[in-house]
């Protein structure tokens, strides 16, 4: 007796709740519904939802098809759709692709005998791009695709067509809105994030008491997440703290209104931090002034003679001085400029030509920048783009 779709479907998700490697993650496919259409060329999903195309899934054996449904939720438990939803605005197509190459390429190393997974023939899986997040992949596609003659591609469809080249997406077969697949508002989008984070949570506990493991992609999902306004505070007190002495002659005004005469702290070493802000519309006033706080905060310790507060987008939009006790008022009297385009570059090389020499540089931004090849200071960049990595310097990732 010939099985439907849907209970090939049922079939490979108990397969895959089953098996040692995927055990840990298979509460993740409980999350959102899914469902098989006829007018799917592949399979889709909203980053909560799936749909399977009837006439595909039928094409595809046991292991293609266990590959299928992995894929489609690795979208969800990676949070594609709302992680990368800039990438996806500026080119749907080229984020598309990054984001496939990175789950096939987990995929293949979860299972690198095949004993359970067919890779899709038509599948992104270049080994080149293994062990890169998203935004880095989508950025060397991008700079690939501007190298080439104009008119060639990474293949050969158009997203939304089902044949050679197509790979099974949220981008294909369906466009986010189209055929029933409502894109996920906000208050959505977050109740998947934490249900993918009690689903993970669950999995491992679910694994462990089984004798099964946890990839070590997967396990980086859960790694306990420390505030980033202490990691930010630790980094600058190690890399930048210098010789702290005591002064009455200047009371730290932070006591004055609680009747307390304290001495201030200050450094014999530590003259210069330089704090660049991306201003292409990366980050959004309120979280600019919440974390401009935080640096000022942080200074407290540091104490450095200078701050400078370096507005940036394609250049340099602004430059602000703080000397001594006025950085502590930085976030209530800074005046942010810029919204061009975005390349953080033009900072570094108006801080080699204005010869700041700071002892530390901090940097805010979203991570979509090209990036500079070598750093002549301390850096760390504070991205708000989760999972997003600078190749150089340190990288902290401050959610807005």
């Amino acid at each position: 007796m010939q099985i439907t779709t849907e209970q090939r479907i049922i079939k490979a998700r108990s397969k895959i709740m089953r098996h040692p490697t995927f055990m840990a993650i298979s509460p993740v496919l409980m999350i959102g519904d899914w469902s098989v259409r006829d007018d799917i060329p592949t399979a889709a999903t909203n980053g909560r939802d799936v749909l399977y195309g009837r006439k595909f899934i039928d094409g595809c054996d046991d292991k293609l098809l266990n590959f299928v449904v992995l894929h489609e939720y690795f979208h969800v438990m990676l949070q594609h759709m709302t992680t990368w939803a800039k990438i996806t605005k500026e080119d749907p197509q080229l984020s598309n692709i990054a984001q496939d190459m990175v789950i096939n390429l987990m995929l293949k190393d979860m299972d690198p005998t095949g004993d359970f997974l067919k890779i899709w023939e038509h599948a992104y899986c270049d080994p080149q791009y293994k062990g890169l997040d998203t935004g880095e992949v989508y950025r060397r596609l991008k700079q690939q695709s501007q190298n080439q003659p104009q008119g060639q591609q990474f293949d050969e469809h158009q997203p939304g067509e089902a044949g050679p080249g197509a790979e099974p997406g949220e981008g294909d077969g369906t466009e986010p809105g189209e055929g029933g697949m409502k894109p996920l508002s906000a208050a959505e989008a977050a109740e998947v994030k934490q249900a993918v984070d009690d689903a993970l949570r669950q999995g491992a506990l679910m694994a462990g008491k089984m004798g099964a493991g946890m990839h070590r992609d997967v396990a980086s999902l859960l790694e306990p997440v420390v505030p980033w306004q202490d990691v930010l505070r630790d980094w600058l007190t190690t890399t930048a703290k210098g010789n702290d002495l005591s002064t009455w002659s200047r009371p730290a005004r932070r006591w004055l209104g609680q009747d307390l005469y304290l001495p201030s702290r200050y450094t014999e070493s530590v003259e210069r931090i330089v704090i660049g802000i991306d201003t292409s519309g990366s980050i959004g006033d309120e979280d600019l002034r919440r974390a401009l706080s935080e640096v000022a905060a942080a200074c407290e310790t540091v104490c450095p003679q200078f701050v400078d507060v370096i507005y940036w987008d394609a250049e340099v939009a602004a430059h602000e001085v703080y000397e001594g006790e006025r950085v502590r008022d930085i976030a209530t009297v800074t005046k942010p400029k810029g919204g061009g385009g975005t390349d953080v570059r033009a900072m570094f090389d108006y801080i080699e030509r204005r010869g700041l020499n700071p002892q530390a540089v901090i940097v805010f931004t979203d991570g979509y920048t090209p990036w500079p090849n070598a750093l002549s200071y301390p850096t760390l960049w504070c991205i708000s783009t989760k999972g997003l990595r600078a190749p150089v310097g340190e990288t902290l990732y401050v959610p807005t």
